[in-house]
């Protein structure tokens, strides 16, 4: 099957996902008195039909902030723009250090390095962020300076510099792994022992005999990777506060404790452009890196 095939296909399937999921608070209910599930096909079935014929005359775009009415594409722009930047940030800088880093720490020897970068792939993606807000509040009350805002209070004093760190050094980390192995792995081979046996320099071997054969493995791996960096925006904006596509989601599911399906299709449906928009940077970049190494 052709790609675009297979693109047209996966799109409109993607998109019966996000209507099928949203509709799960709505299907899957308690019992009366806290009894066994129940699950009310009905009311899903409604909320479907109501999302299409609302598209016509726009009531599928209107929702409710507070006892405010809003129009989606009236205040999706600022909340979309907030989450492209962690979502970018986090794919190419993330990928570009990992790439980089992990060439390094395939040929070094200072395992303590390694150790460390062990330690911080093994910790939760939520456990890391706290770490890092109660590093700097511990710092503001021993020396007085606040080297960055812990959260995000107002929309004045917006939590920038820990967000960005937190959604670079999370996938940075899974992506220093992956190519430390592969690159060590690439390392025995019997091309690399010839290019030795040539007299070219570590360098030469590292970056234009191991590396394109190294990004193969790194391609393939894209779509997990933008797994990672959407599943750590959830946390990072939750945890910080921070106006994305996924507190707008969170923020305004329940409207007066009325679940609002149309806002939650839409956000999932934001999310989705997201992660279109990650990957395809993230493949524009590994082919640049192709252009530049391979030879």
């Amino acid at each position: 099957m052709s790609k675009a095939k297979q693109w047209t296909l996966m799109i409109p399937g993607m998109a019966l996902l996000v209507l099928i999921l949203a509709a799960m608070p709505l299907v899957i209910k308690a019992g009366d008195g806290g009894s066994a599930i129940q699950l009310a096909w009905s009311q899903g079935a409604e909320a479907f039909k109501g999302y299409f014929a609302g598209i016509g005359d726009g009531a599928t775009f209107r929702f409710y902030m507070g006892s405010n009415q809003y129009l989606f594409w009236d205040r999706i722009g600022y909340y979309f723009k907030t989450s492209l930047l962690y979502v970018t940030s986090g794919a190419l800088l993330g990928t570009a250090i990992g790439i980089f880093a992990g060439l390094y720490f395939a040929i070094s020897k200072r395992g303590w390095i390694k150790s460390i970068i062990d330690f911080l792939g093994s910790l939760p993606d939520f456990v890391f962020i706290l770490l890092m807000q109660f590093g700097i509040v511990w710092m503001a009350s021993k020396t007085g300076v606040v080297l960055f805002e812990v959260a995000t209070l107002t929309s004045d004093d917006p939590a920038i510099a820990l967000p960005l760190i937190a959604m670079i050094v999370i996938p940075a980390n899974y992506m220093i792994r992956s190519v430390a192995m592969q690159m060590r792995l690439t390392l025995t081979e019997d091309y690399i022992r010839n290019a030795k046996a040539r007299g070219l320099s570590r360098t030469y071997i590292v970056f234009y005999h191991a590396l394109p054969n190294v990004l193969p493995f790194v391609k393939g791996d894209l779509h997990k990777l933008m797994g990672i960096i959407m599943g750590n925006l959830f946390i990072t904006e939750y945890l910080f506060n921070n106006k994305g596509v996924t507190m707008l989601i969170f923020t305004n599911a329940f409207g007066d404790a009325v679940y609002q399906y149309n806002v939650v299709v839409n956000g999932l449906l934001s999310f989705l452009v997201l992660y279109g928009i990650g990957y395809g940077l993230l493949r524009l970049f590994i082919f640049g890196l192709r252009k530049v190494f391979v030879r």
